[in-house]
């Protein structure tokens, strides 16, 4: 999965640091036919890691996107189905 933006990053006290994220291809936006595959589209994920002792997050978007994604993440959706526009 690869990821589009990053929304927060939360460093913990116990040295967990939480990043919420848009990720690509994240929820089936299309079910699938009988004549056409699965469409997929964008969504809010989070996950979880700690740092190695010797790592630092790095201090742009584009650098904190390419660490991210070379740590291979496993990224839980949010649930924001509560979530409403007014």
């Amino acid at each position: 999965m690869s990821i589009i933006s990053i929304d927060t990053v939360n460093p913990h006290d116990d040295g967990s640091i939480y990043v919420s994220a848009v990720i690509e291809d994240a929820v089936v936006t299309h079910a699938p036919t009988l004549l056409d595959p699965p469409e997929y589209g964008p969504a809010l994920c989070e996950a979880c890691f700690t740092l190695e002792e010797d790592d630092v997050l790095p201090d742009n978007d584009h650098e904190l996107i390419q660490f991210l994604e070379n740590l291979d993440l496993d990224w839980e959706l949010v649930d924001n189905t509560d979530y409403y526009l007014d």
